[in-house]
């Protein structure tokens, strides 16, 4: 048998084409295990059919009545609906939207400008800081409408709301804000 010699160049070729064969195998294989294991993972042992049962206290609508749920379809029970009742629940109007004064009324320097900083990371994002005159042992939440303003009154200790105006004592004028709040002494130390 006589072999024949290959060049440097050609053997080199042969033996980059054997490498990627073996290497895109490889390859393959991989892809092929870890697809069928998130498939596996995937099914996770549950069924494809919903469950079902057949016990008598399970509460099902009634037809006709998208709000009345009933037990025993022989039970003569009235049923009282979501539209029956003369209840009526009011929502506390959120004040994201209102324009905010924070005064501070104390000799901490800057604690306005911080109340300012926390009430925007509860979403008060229309504030602005300025300082009030005469000090405050508590902090006034006075807004120009009974509609907004009250949910800000959490956030302080012991804050008073009220509906009004605040006319004198800031450094800054109170007009065309819809909320002013007065920082008192029970709220420095931020």
């Amino acid at each position: 048998m006589i072999m024949k010699k290959q060049s440097m160049v050609g053997l080199f070729f042969s033996m980059f084409l054997r490498a990627t064969v073996i290497i895109l195998a490889i390859v393959i294989v991989v892809f092929g295990v870890v697809f069928i294991s998130k498939v596996m993972k995937k099914d996770d042992g549950k069924s494809k059919t919903p469950a079902t049962t057949s016990s008598p206290n399970v509460l099902t609508e009634a037809e006709g009545h998208d709000s009345l749920l009933y037990a025993d379809p022989s039970d003569t029970t009235e049923y009282i609906t979501a539209s029956d009742t003369q209840e009526e629940v009011v929502e506390p109007i959120m004040s994201y939207d209102a324009k905010i004064l924070v005064l501070n009324s104390t000799d901490e320097i800057g604690l306005a400008g911080k109340w300012c900083e926390t009430l925007g990371g509860f979403g008060y994002n229309n504030t602005s800081a300025s300082d009030y005159y005469t000090p405050q042992e508590y902090t006034r939440v006075i807004s120009t409408s009974p509609d907004i303003g009250q949910d800000l009154v959490q956030y302080f200790n012991g804050a008073s709301y009220e509906v009004g105006t605040v006319t004198t004592g800031s450094s800054e004028s109170t007009d065309g804000y819809d909320i002013v709040i007065i920082i008192g002494i029970a709220d420095g130390g931020m």
